[in-house]
């Protein structure tokens, strides 16, 4: 995002008015033309979004990035002045490191990196190994044919996230049906997925507070309740964004990136006799296909130039993750996999203070999950085209990947 004399307001169009509907199922099945279509026609564009809401979206990698880090750009709705809606919240979840800035989005985020440290992930390494492992035996038991969301890149997140927060195996499923409703694009369906999991949060920290472990639900109660750094809602907050980070995120790099690796039985082939090569893979595999493909809105604490589009003050501002990572601008022949590319810097998890704490689980849970799948299913390939994502405007996420083995 960038405010220049060479660039003056207004001289870039504004391509789209916000009664033209663009987001529709062709969008959800492969948004990439349209991202191509609107970083041609402009740098920012005046559109609706599914839920009915007015947002300015960016699609251009150097003014995406810019903006995930220019705090001028706010998380907090009171500084929405231009009629958006979007999702009403629980009260619980008004304090939440998505919808907080600095200093209050400082304090949450130390907290909640003093969770997620390097050594703390390392020692999860054991436990992904073990449980891909699970879920891998059970593909191989049965007929030669599974669906890949619900054997591998679903359960893999539900079980470490729940380990990690120490929610007991008998309420996980329950879990996963509330995620699946706050990701659509049903305003209603979503704001009662809010509701549901903010009761299911409160539930679980009621019980560790008779049945306390060392998970980190107990660990947050510590903070509350002992040393008075975190309210409850606060708590219930945190809660509430690492179980659907760490869940639908993740389900969606491994998805997508088994996916990506089906359509491109090359690079498939270059990872089973290279598995050096995976952590660079994992890298070109979520620029390619981005977990979250627009970012969670902002609002413009004062009148904005992004790319030479005015953008008036109070106005609600969507930064697409998805069309960034496909700019020619930033990326040569972006829509091509390349485990040797030299640009390899992209923001799908995001820029700046609001940078995804949990990217480095995410990143191991993608690198062991897909080289075992790979390295253990050698006749792996896509069973039909009978694809279907979930329609979503902020995940793209693969509701079945059906795969013959």
């Amino acid at each position: 995002m960038t405010e220049t004399a060479q660039a003056p307001a207004g001289r870039c169009p504004v391509a789209h008015q916000p009664t033209e509907q663009l987001f529709d199922e062709g969008y959800f099945a492969n948004p990439y033309p349209l991202y191509d279509r609107l970083r041609e026609e402009g740098p920012a564009h005046k559109v609706t979004a599914p839920d009915g809401s007015t947002v300015w979206l960016v699609t251009r990698y150097a003014d995406v990035r810019q903006g995930l880090a220019d705090q001028r750009l706010a998380r907090h709705p009171k500084y929405n002045r231009d009629g958006y809606t979007g999702i009403p919240l629980p009260d619980d979840l008004r304090v939440m490191l998505a919808t907080t800035d600095p200093p209050h989005h400082t304090r949450l985020r130390s907290l909640i990196n003093a969770a997620f440290t390097r050594r703390r992930i390392e020692s999860l390494r054991s436990r992904v190994n073990e449980v891909v492992d699970g879920l891998l035996d059970d593909m191989a038991a049965g007929d030669g044919r599974a669906d890949l969301v619900t054997a591998l890149a679903a359960p893999l997140p539900i079980t470490i996230i729940c380990d990690l927060l120490g929610i007991p195996e008998t309420e996980r499923g329950t879990f996963r049906s509330y995620t699946d409703a706050i990701v659509g694009t049903d305003a209603e369906r979503s704001a009662q997925g809010c509701r549901d999991m903010v009761a299911f949060l409160k539930r679980m920290i009621a019980l560790k507070r008779t049945e306390p472990d060392d998970a980190l639900i107990t660990g947050l109660i510590e903070a509350r309740d002992q040393d008075d750094r975190l309210t409850e809602s606060e708590m219930v907050g945190m809660g509430f964004m690492i179980l659907i980070g760490g869940y639908d995120t993740t389900l969606s790099m491994i998805s997508s990136g088994a996916l990506a690796l089906l359509r491109d039985p090359d690079r498939m082939a270059e990872l089973r006799s290279h598995p050096e090569r995976m952590t660079a893979a994992v890298e070109e595999l979520l620029r390619f296909e981005a977990p979250v493909q627009n970012a969670i809105r902002r609002f413009a604490t004062e009148d904005l130039v992004i790319g030479g589009v005015d953008i008036p003050a109070g106005s609600a501002v969507v930064l697409s993750i998805g069309s960034a990572g496909r700019d020619p601008r930033q990326y040569e022949c972006p829509a091509q996999l390349d485990f040797e590319r030299q640009e390899t810097t992209h923001v799908s998890f995001g820029f700046g203070p609001h940078f995804c704490p949990g990217a480095q689980l995410g990143r191991m849970e993608v690198a062991v999950s897909l080289q075992k799948l790979i390295a253990r299913f050698p006749e792996l390939a896509p069973a039909d085209d009978s694809l279907r994502y979930r329609p979503g405007f902020t995940f793209r996420e693969l509701s079945t990947l059906p795969v013959t083995f």
